[in-house]
């Protein structure tokens, strides 16, 4: 209804009314028809407003914490509610809908820099997913999550330029059903900028649940090429595929820092990797990186199916710390690989610097750690300051004869300490170049036929057989088994330097019940207190337990 058609309503009306007074009706009457010019106005604005169709977003008054909440219900248009979204609102998608991508997040000017700017987009049903700090198990909550879908070769979520404070929870991605090859469902900032001032950054999918829908239908989940960005409490699987270089995770081009905590993890070639690909910017690595308490997993199935490489892998990384993970694939690959890759001879800062592995258990690996300290074939940055502390490694077996706990070629200040090992063949593989400030100190593994063997050729050691490799290291406190009986034919003590323990297996060390899968020292052992910093060699189980390891199976929260 037009202005001029509702000020001549009310004119008739009040021109009524006046007349109705001049000819003295009685004052209840005149009463009435102030109450019906009321009533007359309420309704007309009333009508005047437009309906409004279920799919179009609602915004509410502000509340007190300065956030508008939009419902989106299905069929609605999610890119353009976040497009509208200001800073603080929450989006809520209706749980069991599916909203078509490609969906990309805008760069918005302004905000605080706080907390208080993130757009949250979530499940209108939070009650049927997990808890907050708690791991999205899908056969349980899947049902109660909208889904948001790559189309053709397109991302399910993709980001614009400068785009920052975005935060996802509860929302499962993948391929759409009728959806060609997926090369990055989640495409976090891009591979081709040229100031750090494009990175998107501060974006954070807490609860959710990742996946390709088959074998060569996605290459990875995440491509991490952004600033400040949080993976946590998600699953993210199945990627994986023949012939392809398939992860969970991978970044290259992003400086981070990067926060993957309290996932389930799948990937093929690598489940987790940094680098792989030359950064765009001159000097950019990927930097500041928490992995914790994440369960690695490699499905059995996939062996022979899916092109299979390593686990977790560096190439080109900074401060990163991986810290209370297991890793307990279905199918033996190296653990650990951290090679310096100047990936495509273009980027020679490369580097591998200032890494702290402590406090995981890797079951069922086919070897433990495998350290390359410059890259190859071009020219890269050396590998230095890396530490391998408190992990507990059990059943290292390789399918064929090449078979270690850790193997190194060159690096600088390599410190193992404290670790339990299980694992058959060589305690250490020394190769290439030399490794300085080499420390192997405190830890229980078992001698196998060789012990440390060093493939540095060189003049005879004056002391140890493995001077070429670790000239001037440090390997002091660790208990060796000799469960191979090697000393039968000559004495294993007399290949290490004093200050080590030898014994003839792991039955005389005195675990609690390490058959039962409790290698804690028994309280009568031998070796209670004879580290070298007078603790008990190995693990240490409090610590261990204190990183949270015990929950990163299943992701239950931290007590």
């Amino acid at each position: 209804m037009s202005s001029n058609a509702r000020e001549s309503q009310v004119d008739i009306v009040f021109e009524l009314r006046i007349n109705l007074i001049k000819v003295r009706y009685p004052k209840i009457v005149v009463a009435l028809v102030f109450v019906g010019v009321t009533v007359a106005l309420c309704l007309m604005l009333v009508f005047s407003q437009r309906t409004r169709k279920a799919s179009q977003q609602v915004r509410p008054r502000r509340a007190g914490s300065g956030s508008n909440q939009i419902t989106l219900k299905v069929g609605g248009n999610l890119q353009e509610a976040i497009k509208s979204a200001q800073f603080g609102d929450t989006i809520v998608l209706d749980a069991g809908a599916t909203y078509k991508g490609p969906l990309i997040l805008p760069y918005k000017a302004g905000g605080t820099s706080t907390d208080a700017d993130y757009i949250t987009i979530r499940t209108s049903n939070l009650a049927g997913i997990a808890r907050d700090g708690e791991r999205i198990r899908p056969e349980f909550h899947a049902a109660s999550m909208p889904k948001i879908v790559s189309p053709g070769q397109g991302v399910a979520i993709g980001t614009a330029q400068q785009a920052h404070h975005y935060k996802f929870v509860g929302i499962e991605f993948s391929p759409a059903s009728n959806a060609d090859y997926v090369y990055n469902l989640i495409d976090l900032g891009g591979a081709n900028y040229s100031s750090y001032s494009q990175y998107p950054h501060h974006i954070i999918f807490d609860r959710c649940y990742i996946h390709s829908t088959g074998m060569n239908k996605a290459r990875r989940g995440f491509a991490l090429n952004s600033s400040e960005t949080s993976i946590i409490n998600s699953h993210v699987s199945g990627f994986a595929g023949d012939g392809d270089e398939t992860q969970a995770i991978a970044g290259w081009n992003g400086p981070g820092p990067f926060h993957i905590i309290n996932n389930y993890l799948e990937g093929g070639a690598e489940v987790l990797l940094f680098g792989g690909a030359d950064p765009s910017i001159s000097g950019v690595v990927p930097s500041d990186i928490e992995i914790r308490r994440n369960f690695f997993h490699k499905p059995a199935e996939w062996a022979g199916r899916a092109t299979i490489k390593g686990t977790f892998e560096l190439k080109n990384a900074k401060r990163v710390v991986v810290d209370g993970n297991v890793i307990d694939t279905g199918i033996r690959v190296t653990a650990f690989v951290l090679t310096v890759r100047n990936q495509n001879g273009k980027a020679p800062w490369s580097t591998i610097e200032d890494v702290q592995i402590t406090n995981n258990i890797v079951r069922h690996a086919s070897t433990g750690l495998n350290i390359l300290g410059k890259d190859d074939r071009y020219p890269s940055q050396e590998a230095r300051r890396i530490t391998i502390a408190n992990n507990l490694f059990l059943d290292l077996v390789t399918p064929g004869d090449i078979n270690f706990f850790l193997q190194t070629s060159g690096a600088d200040s390599v410190t193992v300490v404290h670790n339990t090992v299980q694992q058959a063949g060589n305690i250490i593989s020394s190769y290439g170049d030399a490794t300085r400030n080499f420390a192997f100190i405190d830890n229980i593994v078992q001698y196998n036929s060789y012990g440390i063997a060093c493939f540095i050729e060189g003049p005879t050691c004056p002391d140890v057989p493995f001077c070429h490799c670790f000239p001037g290291g440090t390997v002091k406190g660790n208990v060796i088994a000799d469960n191979a009986n090697v000393s039968a034919n000559y004495p294993i003590q007399r290949r290490f330097p004093p200050g080590n323990f030898f014994t003839s297996s792991y039955q005389e060390i005195g675990f609690v019940d390490h058959a039962g899968g409790n290698w804690q020292l028994a309280p009568n052992s031998t070796y209670r207190k004879k580290a070298s910093d007078r603790k008990d060699p190995g693990v240490d189980f409090t610590l261990l337990n204190s990183s949270g390891v015990n929950l990163a199976t299943d992701g239950s929260a931290s007590k």
